[in-house]
């Protein structure tokens, strides 16, 4: 993570050159038994750093999953037991009527080629959108089958590139790279992707969630992307739980990114006393959701 003092000087500097965003609005995940109304998504925790969206009303709704799969928990982070994993690779409810997976990065604990392979397998209809990185390591287990091709989008982008856009199932999503937390000194070369994904309501607004991989916070990471960002408001970001600790994180969140709200992803199974005690919104256990407040 970058010093604070750092991050805290690009975090003023770009927030003064955009206008008309609030801070984010910091509020616990709403129970498992929520029901959202039609004008408001949701997001409910896998484990780790996966997550189902729900987003659009009637024919046009839509279910995607963020990082669901990985193989590795680091000794800290919560494990993937198997049958959870039997459940998102064959499609059962919760995980069932998938129209798009999305990987972040091609870390263990993001992402599992074996598992991914089964998934398409088994849902025929889903379409993987992933960093180059990851679908090279898919193509070398047994699990890949050639036909898997027509249904995987790559992503190859430089840290600071355009994002790339593409239309799933009626949602709009674009994906930039930026850099893995910790970048330079680790994880130099790690294709780390944030995807946006959008989808219209009847009322001419969007429900519209931001899922950031294990982005770094540095805003001056986010610069390149300021026209990209600020050109549509996203209703809830899905970000590494270490945003929350940065100095002006708000204007991070609500400014920065065009957050209207955040929820932190990616937390230790033994939660920092820091994040407990605070006021943030962030999932610890898999089945917490968090509404996704349409945007104009």
């Amino acid at each position: 993570m970058k010093l604070a003092s750092n991050a805290s000087l690009a975090v003023i500097i770009f927030a003064l050159g955009i206008t008309g965003c609030s801070a984010p609005e910091t509020r616990a995940p709403a129970d498992a038994g929520t029901v959202s109304t039609a004008e408001t998504g949701t997001v409910t925790s896998i484990r780790n750093a996966g997550a189902i969206a729900e987003l659009g009303e009637g024919e046009d709704a839509i279910k995607v999953l963020f990082d669901p799969l990985y193989d590795n928990h680091f000794g800290s982070l919560a494990e993937l037991d198997d049958v959870l994993i039997e459940k998102i690779v064959l499609g059962e409810a919760p995980y069932d009527e998938v129209s798009a997976v999305f990987v972040s990065h091609a870390h263990g604990d993001h992402f599992s080629a074996r598992h991914l392979s089964r998934l398409l397998a088994a849902q025929p209809e889903v379409i993987l959108v992933a960093p180059e990185p990851a679908i090279a390591a898919m193509r070398k287990v047994p699990e890949w089958q050639d036909g898997f091709a027509d249904r995987v989008r790559a992503i190859t982008l430089g840290n600071g590139e355009a994002a790339e856009s593409l239309t799933i199932a009626g949602a709009t999503v674009e994906a930039f790279r930026s850099p893995h937390s910790g970048w330079p000194e680790r994880h130099k070369t790690v294709h780390n992707l944030t995807f946006r994904v959008s989808v219209s309501t009847a009322s001419g607004g969007a429900q519209r969630v931001m899922h950031l991989g294990d982005a770094d916070p540095g805003a001056e990471f986010f610069a390149p992307h300021r026209r990209f960002l600020e050109s549509k408001r996203t209703g809830l970001a899905l970000v590494p739980f270490w945003f929350f600790r940065e100095e002006g994180k708000d204007a991070l969140i609500g400014s920065v990114l065009n957050a209207e709200s955040a929820t932190g992803i990616h937390v230790p199974q033994k939660t920092p006393a820091w994040l407990g005690e605070s006021d943030h919104s962030h999932f610890t256990t898999e089945g917490q959701r968090a509404d996704v407040p349409t945007t104009r």
